[in-house]
């Protein structure tokens, strides 16, 4: 290890450094595979604010400590990698530290379920044709076949490993393919044709990554991955749920119906490493993984722009013809289904000027029209207040201001990327209800509400209905 006092005196003993002129596994750490560690780790190593200096434009990341992630020399961690940039990360931050270290690929989906490719629906045309995503495809862009593309993931998860120094028979391959679909998959779908918004990456965290991959893992034994978030743990094991640095990175809203005891369990390495360091890291420590693209959308789906079409393979047709109309009820022409749409989702339809967005599903006498308005600002699409079915609070409880019948004020989030607003939460009936300081457009059942006090998660639920300005 370079001479971390010769080239950065102003640094306290015991710092750890990354040496600039050494990227291969043996220059920096200290590998926990079967306790086979290249050279002895002294105590102020495992307990000094490790920061990475001596190198270009590294100089002020931090590095994870042990007390930083509650662990302590020797203990056994999995680590969930998904052939990305920031589950490779995660495995050589961790192989820096005095740990016995594991690593385990997760096959979530299976790529020859039934599946008729967007391409083959070409002819298809629709006037009044809407994608889920916010993302468009483009008229050149290849459709997505095998949007896990599991094969190559599990490809580069080997690759990384070779390069940190993870022996094969510490690698592994879990197939979890009917837990996501029976668990994730199913109840999005049924969602989806019950007109909802549901979130199968949260749904995903809960019942698969925190759920049945941890029924794999060995008691005392804990799970590390790649997520953006920070776990602290009291001296007693419980464990509260916090913000990452990188609050735009941040994932605390996936984790955010993760149980308590589970949370106990995880290890989140890039908790103070902002996004755009954690690709600096990986090109400094040469990962395989380190140019690789961010994957984007949920797994099943990937970045495919047409969603309604994938989602309608799985999906009972309509019973009765349901249309698009406006306030006044006149109809603009019959839709698929209302899993093509989403509340605040732009429309573009014939016979209409301006602009219109969907404001809510299911109205008509039929019960299956979708309710365009015209201006993103419009009073039907701002949210006041909203109710949700079943809440999960971190803590195993609700605060005490709730529990008590109070209100609590707190920061609200009912989307992954969007500032958390200020609002007051209460049990009422037995529901949790949440009313808005300012009202939040687009706010669309099926969806996930998260609630926090600072940078602290308490628990989220989902969202069963919704009032609007109008």
């Amino acid at each position: 290890m370079v001479d971390a006092t010769a080239q950065t005196p102003q640094l306290p003993a015991g710092v750890r450094t990354l040496d600039p002129e050494r990227t291969d596994p043996e220059a920096h750490g200290h590998f926990g595979v079967l306790n086979r560690f290249t050279r002895p780790l002294s105590t102020s190593t495992t307990t000094a604010t490790a920061t990475a200096t001596a190198t270009s434009g590294l100089q002020d990341i931090k590095l994870p400590t042990l007390d930083d992630l509650y662990l302590k020399a020797g203990d056994n961690v999995v680590v969930a990698m998904s052939g990305g940039v920031d589950s490779s990360l995660t495995l050589r931050l961790l192989a820096e530290l005095p740990l016995n270290l594991s690593v385990l690929f997760m096959r979530n989906w299976d790529p020859l379920l039934s599946e008729e490719s967007a391409a083959d629906q070409a002819g298809d045309a629709h006037d009044t044709t809407l994608s889920y995503s916010s993302r468009d495809a483009g008229p050149t862009r290849a459709p997505n076949m095998s949007p896990c593309a599991w094969e190559r993931d599990w490809a580069d998860v080997k690759r990384v490993c070779a390069h940190v120094g993870i022996p094969e028979r510490d690698i592994s391959l879990l197939d979890l393919s009917k837990e996501y679909w029976s668990q994730v998959f199913e109840p999005a779908v049924a969602a989806w044709e019950a007109g909802q918004t549901p979130n199968p990456d949260v749904a995903c965290n809960r019942e698969i990554k925190f759920g049945a991959l941890m029924q794999h893992i060995k008691p005392g034994h804990y799970l590390a991955t790649g997520h953006y978030a920070r776990v602290v743990r009291s001296p007693s094991g419980d464990a509260t749920l916090h913000r990452a640095v990188d609050h735009n990175k941040d994932q605390t809203y996936y984790l955010s119906q993760v149980p308590r005891g589970q949370l106990a369990k995880a290890v989140f390495p890039l908790a103070g490493i902002p996004k755009p360091r954690v690709r600096d890291l990986a090109a400094h420590f040469e990962l395989p993984t380190a140019t690789r693209e961010e994957s984007m959308g949920v797994c099943f789906i990937g970045e495919r722009g047409r969603f309604g079409d994938f989602v309608s393979q799985y999906t009972s047709p309509p019973t009765t013809t349901g249309y698009l109309v406006d306030s006044t009820g006149k109809r603009y022409g019959a839709h698929r289904g209302s899993h093509y749409y989403t509340i605040g989702q732009r429309a573009r339809v014939g016979g209409m000027d301006g602009r219109w967005f969907v404001a809510q599903k299911g109205v008509g006498e039929s019960g299956s029209d979708i309710l365009l308005v015209q201006g993103g600002d419009h009073p039907a699409l701002q949210c006041e207040e909203l109710t949700c079915g079943e809440f999960n609070w971190i803590a195993g409880a609700p605060p005490v201001e709730v529990a008590d019948g109070r209100v609590l004020d707190a920061l609200v989030q009912v989307r992954h990327r969007m500032a958390p607003v200020t609002a007051r939460v209460a049990l009422v009936d037995g529901h949790v209800h949440i009313v808005f300081d300012d009202p939040v457009a687009a706010v669309a059942p099926g969806q996930i509400a998260g609630v926090y006090r600072g940078d602290q998660c308490l628990g989220s639920g989902l969202i069963a209905t919704t009032r609007c300005s109008e």
